[in-house]
């Protein structure tokens, strides 16, 4: 039977600080905050006056600009198309409608994404719209109208219709494109000009700024800004951000911890599945000094209500007037035998030190540093049970050594 224990929660005051919640390639635009209803989707853009735009260019035959804003629940988008040509086939369909004009609008929240095909009405074409390739649903408002040197679209979607959307979303990624044909020809659109961008929503933003005002970590400091489920409390993923020696979540308020290393001692840090359950863990090294030598540390983080929380400590590393210990760990996926995920720390050969001449006392703060001449702990394999630590040793002689 697999020799199971329960981990030392160590909460190593000496490792890190944990601080009180606060509330508060692609371009980038941020979609304000605004009331829900400023928007009348008609397809006009009067509605739209000193909305900020993402310019695509002034070619007057195939261009377009791109305005956004949001309601905290839903998207507003208007693309005002210039085209010095509409060309509309009302009897087109299937591999013919690739002679038409027309934009095609993809957002992703790190689902599955979402695209709005968007032809415009002309002459006796009337309007076509899909929702990848089903008509437009009822709960997708679009409207489009001629203007005077092309034409404009307007958008209203609830965000919690775009996959991966919770209202710790940052931000949501864009893809427009306009196919322009000068004439209508079965071969498709004579040229396209797209737009790649990240739509950071406005609100969210802000608690970003929060964020950093409160930690005094400038933006460019940051290292990590991922979307992850590291909150088991509260439905669908977090936003994790790490920098300047601080991690941070941020979801409807923001939470943070200190590590206490200088950030020059901060290493990697990732968000990692120790459950087998679809939600994360955050990971971090950290590399502590003193009295002439230092010590490496893995740090293992859980979120609670928006708060973080210390799950483990693991002594991976450690120096002493030339003498070094260290440990080597990695993330073992569910399979090939393993029944869940797992992290496995396996001991490398030491420098300087040997079983006689090694006399330090173990960390009382941390799972202590793994001996490579120890038969009975030169490894240790961890796993969680919900928050719960569990860990087996490597034991018994070594392969090759």
């Amino acid at each position: 039977m697999e020799a199971m224990s329960r981990m030392r929660l160590a909460l190593a005051p000496a490792a890190l600080l944990l601080a009180q919640a606060g509330t508060a390639a692609a371009d980038r635009m941020t979609c304000p905050l605004a009331e829900a209803g400023t928007i009348d989707v008609d397809g006009m853009l009067d509605d739209w006056q000193g909305a900020p735009r993402r310019a695509g260019g002034p070619d007057p035959d195939a261009s377009f600009d791109l305005r956004c804003q949001y309601d905290g629940q839903r998207l507003q988008l208007s693309i005002d198309v210039r085209d010095d040509r509409l060309v509309r086939n009302a009897q087109a369909r299937g591999k013919l409608e690739a002679g038409e004009d027309r934009l095609e609008i993809t957002l992703s929240a790190g689902g599955a994404p979402l695209t709005v095909t968007l032809f415009p009405g002309y002459l006796k074409a009337p309007p076509r719209r899909r929702l990848g390739a089903a008509a437009l649903p009822r709960w997708l408002a679009v409207e489009d109208t001629l203007q005077k040197k092309g034409w404009s679209a307007e958008l209203d979607l609830p965000l919690a219709r775009v996959a991966g959307w919770t209202p710790a979303t940052p931000s949501l990624a864009a893809h427009v494109v306009y196919h322009d044909s000068d004439a209508f020809a079965a071969g498709g659109a004579e040229s396209t000009v797209e737009a790649i961008v990240d739509l950071d929503l406005g609100d969210k933003k802000d608690l970003l700024r929060s964020f950093l005002a409160a930690t005094r970590v400038a933006r460019k400091d940051v290292v990590v800004d991922v979307q992850a489920d590291v909150d088991p409390t509260r439905p669908g993923p977090e936003r994790v951000v790490a920098g300047g020696g601080f991690i941070g979540v941020l979801a409807e308020q923001f939470g943070y911890v200190q590590l206490q290393a200088r950030p020059a001692d901060v290493g990697k840090i990732e968000v990692a599945d120790l459950r087998g359950d679809g939600s994360r863990v955050i990971l971090a090294q950290i590399r502590q000094r003193g009295s002439g030598g230092s010590r490496d540390l893995l740090l293992g983080f859980t979120a609670h209500g928006g708060q973080l929380a210390p799950l483990f400590t693991i002594e991976i590393g450690k120096e002493q007037d030339g003498h070094r210990l260290a440990s080597r760990w990695v993330l073992q996926p569910r399979g090939k035998g393993r029944k869940r995920p797992e992290l496995v720390v396996e001991s490398q050969p030491a420098v300087g030190w040997d079983e006689d001449s090694y006399a330090e006392a173990p960390a009382p703060d941390a799972e202590p540093i793994h001996l490579p001449w120890d038969e009975d702990r030169w490894g240790g394999v961890y796993w969680l049970e919900g928050d719960a630590v569990r860990s087996r040793p490597l034991s018994g002689k070594r392969k090759g050594r």
